[in-house]
């Protein structure tokens, strides 16, 4: 690709847009929400969201989802929580083992729909279930009651709780892997892979592509970026719960569709999902700011995955008929 001739080339334009208006659009209707606090709350809020819908974007992106990256956002959040209260480890063992177990997890549900030849949405709606149960079994606050109330103080993980200015640790996280994901997408084999094997499995698989290593990694990425999550939720609320990240999956799956990525599979890139997380946030904070009760919120996230899903499948159905340009 060459370089920008113009604003029109730049890609995620239309979101960016749309957040835009949404941030104006809510400034204008409540003097809070155009406040510098909450503008920090927004960052802090939903950057761990837009770490998932990055993570997510691969799955979706080979023609799968995967609904387990809640459970194993809370299991890995567990295994911290255990690791660090139960057996008094330091940060700089407990974290790398939070991700690693994460970014397994994630490998398991790849292998399931590699060689158990599970759809997957079968297989990571059984792993769903069964990342949770293994969170309870866990569960340090379940075995040791009196730890129930403690919380972790060390220096390491609650250092990720910091800021640099305005903006927090958790964004410049979001940043990185967010570049991280796109460098790969863009400039490696393996995001040409991913592409391939989205766009047509089967002609994959025929020229050459390691179909199986592709989804084996792309799960262990989804995994990987729900290990993160739970870092920085570990370290913000310097504890964790049998039932962290619970529904967290339809946001993020949301925040990817809406960032573009589709589910036909074979397009979209690791930044669009980013800014759907953040305008996700804007709508959700907005509303709550002028009056709209919390309990519409989940109504609304699945009515915006709805219009997302709707428009993607209208863009699928066009192109197949010749009417939508690339």
């Amino acid at each position: 690709m060459g370089p920008l001739k113009s604003l029109g080339d730049f890609p995620n334009r239309g979101l960016v847009l749309v957040l835009a208006a949404a941030a104006l659009g809510f400034s204008s209707l409540s003097p809070s929400f155009r406040t510098g606090g909450n503008f920090e709350n927004i960052l802090v809020g939903f950057s761990h969201m837009g770490i998932l819908a990055v993570g997510q974007a691969f799955p979706i992106l080979l023609g799968g989802v995967d609904l387990s990256v809640g459970s194993i956002l809370a299991l890995s959040g567990m295994i911290g929580f255990d690791l660090f209260l139960v057996f008094q480890l330091p940060g700089m063992v407990v974290i790398p083992v939070m991700l690693a177990a994460a970014t397994a997890a994630g490998a398991v549900n790849g292998l399931l729909i590699v060689f158990a030849r599970l759809q997957p949405f079968i297989a990571t709606l059984a792993t769903m279930a069964a990342y949770r149960g293994l969170t309870y079994a866990i569960s340090g606050r379940q075995i040791y009651p009196e730890l129930a109330t403690s919380a972790i103080h060390d220096r390491l993980l609650l250092g990720l709780d910091e800021s640099i200015g305005r903006f927090p640790f958790a964004f410049v996280f979001l940043v990185v892997v967010c570049a991280a994901a796109q460098f790969a997408l863009s400039l490696t084999k393996f995001g040409r892979d991913v592409y391939t094997v989205g766009g047509n499995l089967e002609a994959a698989r025929l020229s050459g592509v390691d179909v199986s290593r592709i989804f084996v990694a792309a799960y262990a990425t989804s995994g990987f970026c729900s290990g993160l999550a739970a870092v920085l939720l570990v370290s913000r609320m310097t504890t964790s719960q049998e039932n962290l990240g619970i529904g967290i999956e339809l946001s993020a799956i949301a925040a990817a569709i809406v960032g573009g990525v589709s589910l036909k599979g074979g397009v979209g890139d690791a930044v669009g999902p980013a800014i759907g997380a953040f305008l996700l946030g804007v709508i959700l904070i907005g509303l709550n700011l002028i009056g709209v009760s919390t309990y519409a919120q989940p109504v609304l996230t699945g009515l915006i995955v709805l219009l997302a899903v709707a428009y993607d499948r209208r863009k699928v159905l066009l192109g197949a008929h010749g009417e939508f340009g690339a």
